[in-house]
C-alpha cells in the first residue's frame, strides 16, 4: 500500500510540473501573428488571440493546444465577432492551402479551436478545392466559431476527411460549395464524428446546402438547426454511406430546385432519428429521399414541397418509417414509395397536397381499419390522418390536445422526463406527469376530483388524455381515481410505476 501511494504522489508532482509549465501565449503582445504562437507552442500550451482582424491563414502542425480568442474568458459573442482570421487572397495571396485553418497532421481533440470569426478562404490544393475555412484531415475540436463568407468545391465552410473531428457549438453561415455550403465530410473510420449543436444557415451548394456525406464512417448529426439553404439544380438529398444518425435537428426554410434542401446524403444503411423539417421547396423529394435500407424515426417535417414525395420520398427497398409527424406540403404527397418492403407505421400524415401516401403498400392509410391506443382512427398499421396541433408558427412542439402525443411505437424507450405511456409522435416530445390530471404541475388530492369529475358528472377530460391513467392500462377509470388515492394518501407505488414515469409527490 505504502508503494501505491508513493508511485501515486510521483505522478501527481509530475503532473503538475506538466502543467506548470504550460504557457499563454498572447498575441500580438508576445507573437505578432497567430501562426508564430503556434510555431512556438508545445503541447499543452494556450495561442491566446486579443481582440483584432488578422489577415492570415494558420495550421496547428499536429500540436495539441488551445487557440482561443479572450471568448473563452469573458464568454461574449461580441469578442467571436471582433476576432477574425481573414484568408482573404487579395491581402494573403493565392495559395495551394488556400484554407483559412488547416489540420493536416496528427491532431486529435486536444487540438482545440475557439472563439473566431473565420471567413474569405477558397480551399486546400489546386484543382478540387476542400474546405474553404476549415481543412480538416484529422480529429481536432472546433466549437464556438463563426464561419462565413468561404468557398470550396468540398465543403464551403468546413472540409472533413477521414478522422474523427467534434463541430460543435458553431455558427457556419454565407459559405458556398459545390458539395456541402456548410459542411462536407468524407470517409472516416467508423462513427466517431460528431456534428452538434451548430446554426448552418445562409449556405448554397449543387449537392447539400447544409451538410454533405459520403462514404463510410458518418457522422453523429445532432440538435443543429439548419436553414435559409439554396441548392442548385441537379442536387441531392442522398449519401453513399454506411453508418449514420441524425437527431434532434430543426430543419426549415431551405430550398432547392432537385433534392434535399437540408442534408444530402447518398445513404447504404443509415439512421435517422428525431429531425425536425419544415418549409423546404425540392424537386422530386421535398426533405428526405433514400435509394436503400434507411430508418427514419420521430422527425417532424412541416410544410415541404416538391413533385413526388412531399414530405418523404422513397426509391429504396426495405425502409422503416415510424413515430414521424408529416404535414403541410403544399406539393407533393406525404410519403411516396416506389419499392416493396416498406415498413410505415406510427405516424401522423396529414394535409399533404397531392395526398398523404402514394403507391404505399395495402393498408397504409386506411383510417377505417380501428382506433389507436388515444381513440384515434388508424390504420392497422398505427397510421393516422389528423391535424397535428403545433403550439403555433414555426414551433413543432405539441400541445396537450395532440393527437400525436402518447401515439407512438409503444415498443419505443420513452424519455426519463417526458411522463408519457408511450413516445409521441414527432421530433418533441409533450412533457406531462402522469396522475397530474387537472394539468397544473401538481399531483394532489385536486387531481381526484378532477378524473371523478370526468368519470362521472360529465366534467372535461384531463389534457392529455392519458394524464389520469395512473394504471397506464390505455384507459382512465375509477381504478385511476383509487390508485391515485393510494398514493397520495396511502404511500402507494407512483402512476404507472415504471422506471421511465416514476414522479415524486408534489
Amino acid at each position: 500500500m505504502r508503494y501505491l501511494t508513493i508511485i501515486f504522489c510521483a505522478g501527481l508532482v509530475l503532473f503538475c510540473l506538466d502543467q506548470a509549465q504550460a504557457r499563454i501565449i498572447h498575441v500580438p503582445a508576445d507573437s505578432s501573428t497567430i501562426q508564430t504562437g503556434i510555431n512556438g507552442a508545445v503541447d499543452g500550451d494556450t495561442v491566446l488571440v486579443a481582440r483584432g482582424h488578422y489577415y492570415e491563414r494558420i495550421d496547428f502542425l499536429g500540436k495539441a493546444i488551445l487557440v482561443a480568442s479572450n471568448f473563452i474568458f469573458d464568454n461574449d459573442t461580441i469578442t467571436i465577432d471582433s476576432t477574425i482570421i481573414d484568408g482573404d487572397t487579395a491581402v494573403v495571396g493565392v495559395s495551394d492551402t488556400g484554407s483559412v485553418v488547416i489540420f493536416c497532421n496528427g491532431e486529435d481533440s486536444t487540438s482545440v479551436l475557439q472563439g473566431f470569426t473565420i471567413q474569405n478562404g477558397i480551399g486546400t490544393f489546386p484543382d478540387y478545392r476542400w474546405g474553404g475555412g476549415i481543412y480538416c484531415y484529422y480529429s481536432p475540436t472546433i466549437t464556438n466559431n463563426v464561419i462565413t463568407g468561404n468557398s470550396a468545391y468540398f465543403g464551403g465552410g468546413i472540409y472533413s476527411y477521414w478522422q474523427t473531428p467534434v463541430i460543435r457549438n458553431n455558427t457556419i453561415t454565407g459559405n458556398s460549395a459545390d458539395r456541402g455550403g456548410g459542411i462536407a465530410r468524407y470517409q472516416g473510420f467508423g462513427p466517431g464524428v460528431v456534428i452538434s449543436h451548430n446554426s448552418i444557415s445562409g449556405n448554397s451548394a449543387d449537392r447539400g446546402g447544409g451538410i454533405s456525406c459520403y462514404g463510410s464512417g458518418l457522422p453523429a448529426i445532432s440538435n443543429n438547426t439548419i436553414s435559409d439553404i439554396s441548392i442548385y439544380p441537379g442536387s441531392e438529398s442522398l449519401c453513399h454511406s454506411s453508418v449514420s444518425t441524425i437527431s434532434n435537428n430543426t430543419i426549415t426554410d431551405n430550398s432547392a430546385i432537385t433534392y434535399g434542401g437540408g442534408i444530402h446524403f447518398d445513404i447504404t444503411a443509415p439512421h435517422t432519428g428525431d429531425k425536425t423539417a419544415a418549409c423546404n421547396f425540392n424537386d422530386p423529394a421535398g426533405e428526405i429521399r433514400f435509394e436503400e435500407f434507411i430508418t427514419i424515426i420521430n422527425n417532424t417535417i412541416n410544410g415541404n414541397s416538391a413533385d413526388s414525395g412531399g414530405g418523404i420520398y422513397s426509391q429504396g427497398w426495405g425502409p422503416t418509417i415510424s413515430n414521424n409527424i408529416i404535414s403541410n406540403s403544399p406539393d407533393g404527397e406525404g410519403i411516396c414509395h416506389g419499392y416493396a418492403g416498406a415498413s410505415i407505421s406510427y405516424n401522423d400524415v396529414w394535409n399533404n397536397a397531392d395526398g398523404n401516401f402514394s403507391d404505399c403498400p395495402a393498408g397504409i392509410g386506411d383510417t377505417t381499419w380501428g382506433t389507436n391506443f388515444n381513440g384515434t382512427p388508424c390504420d392497422s398499421f398505427y397510421n393516422i390522418i389528423r391535424d397535428p396541433i403545433f403550439v403555433g408558427l414555426n414551433n413543432y412542439e405539441l400541445l396537450c390536445n395532440s393527437p400525436c402525443v402518447d401515439a407512438g411505437d409503444p415498443g419505443v424507450y420513452v424519455p426519463h422526463d417526458s411522463g408519457g405511456c408511450s413516445i409521441d409522435m414527432g421530433a418533441y416530445e409533450h412533457h406531462y406527469s402522469l396522475g397530474d390530471a387537472n394539468g397544473d404541475s401538481i399531483i394532489n388530492g385536486a387531481d381526484v376530483v378532477f378524473v371523478i369529475n370526468y368519470l362521472f358528472k360529465n366534467g372535461p377530460a384531463p389534457c392529455p388524455c392519458r394524464a389520469g391513467d395512473c394504471t397506464c392500462d390505455g384507459v382512465t377509470n375509477s381504478a385511476d381515481v383509487v390508485y391515485l388515492i393510494d398514493y397520495l394518501f396511502k404511500d402507494g407505488p407512483p402512476p404507472c410505476d415504471q422506471e421511465n414515469n416514476l414522479r415524486p409527490k408534489l
